[in-house]
Formats: structure tokens, C-alpha cells, sequence
């Protein structure tokens, strides 16, 4: 779904990834043999979601395990290997290093950060550009770059409607890849006789 906001994210955020490529050679090593194995067309915004004044924190998933916090009353990406204070005006790009080293970062103006360490015996690890957190004038947003893993996000949110769960899925409505399985467990009513 394109919408008005994705479009000129998009626009800024495609203009980053060119900054990047140029300044830091391990992005630009990512991103050349992540577009060489899926083609040009993978990388893609998809609907962002609006993290404004959402209840600290909002649960980052990328591929299965890896996992960072996002708070946005203190503008801050909390993982076991590192903190980031996010800028206003500023966009985030996160991925891993190609060949792999098991760490999640975030690349900005001011080079890669490993926010995170995740383990690569499971099938499914971030992507080596995965997903992008924009702090605007209209507000601080993520979106997944069309990842070949997905992203969870879990939080809550007035803007949102309260607590909420965003999946960014790399298969289909036909074919998922990332299951889900609701399950209520609300007491409930004791029969009456």
C-alpha cells in the first residue's frame, strides 16, 4: 500500500541509502550482494507505521530472534550491544554486515552501530538491508525494506488504537511466511443451570 506519507519517505529514505553506499563500504557491500541474490526491485518501502507517542517500548523484531526496543519519549534503539539516541531529521537504516557476523546494525550519517547480537542457527536472520526508522517533522516512523525476513513490531499506542501488532510478512496473503496463532484467554462465563 502506497500512501502520501510512504511516498515522501520513500524519497528520503532512497536518498540516504545512496549517501551510505557511498561513505561506508560494508553498507554498500550489504546492499550490492543483497539487490545481486534478490534484484533491484526487492528493496522496497512498505506502509510505514507511526511510532509517535507510542508507550515506551515498542519490540523490534528482525528475522525470528533478534529483537531491540524503540522508546520514543527518549528517542533511543536499546539493544544488548549498543544505544542510540535518534536525531531529528535523521534516518536509520538497519541490516547486517555481509559475510554475516551474527550482529544487527543500524548505519546512519555517522557510520554503522551494532545494536544487536543474533544467532544464525535460526532459519530465519535479519536481512543485510532490512528495515528503516525515520525521525521527522511529522513524526518518527519504521518501515521494512521489502526484507526477505519480516519484522515484528509490538507496542501500544493511543495513535494506534492501543496495544498492537505489526507484521511485516515477506511472503503472501496466499502464502505467509511468518506464522501467527491468536489465542484468547479471557475467563470465561461459568454456565448457568
Amino acid at each position: 500500500m502506497q500512501t502520501s506519507i510512504s511516498s515522501s519517505i520513500g524519497d528520503l529514505v532512497f536518498d540516504q541509502i545512496e549517501r551510505l553506499k557511498s561513505a561506508f563500504p560494508d553498507f554498500q557491500e550489504a546492499l550490492d550482494t543483497y539487490l545481486q541474490q534478490y534484484g533491484k526491485s526487492k528493496l522496497s518501502l512498505s506502509d510505514p507505521i507511526k511510532l509517535t507517542e507510542s508507550i515506551d517500548p515498542v519490540v523490534i523484531i528482525f528475522g525470528r530472534n533478534c529483537a531491540i526496543t524503540y522508546s520514543d519519549s527518549i528517542k533511543l534503539l536499546s539493544g544488548s550491544q549498543g544505544r542510540l539516541n535518534i536525531r531529528l531529521n535523521e534516518i536509520y537504516i538497519f541490516g547486517r554486515r555481509q559475510p554475516q557476523d551474527s550482529k544487527l546494525l543500524v548505519w546512519s550519517k555517522d557510520g554503522p552501530m551494532e545494536l544487536e547480537e543474533y544467532n544464525s542457527r535460526v532459519d530465519t536472520i535479519p536481512s543485510r538491508v532490512h528495515g528503516v526508522l525515520a525521525n521527522l517533522e511529522d513524526g518518527t516512523f519504521y518501515s521494512d525494506l521489502g526484507s526477505s525476513a519480516g519484522t515484528i513490531l509490538a507496542g501500544q499506542s493511543r495513535q494506534l488504537g492501543g496495544a498492537f501488532v505489526r507484521i511485516y510478512d515477506p511472503g503472501s496473503r496466499e502464502s505467509p511466511t511468518i506464522r501467527s496463532d491468536r489465542i484468547f484467554s479471557s475467563r470465561k462465563s461459568p454456565e448457568v443451570n
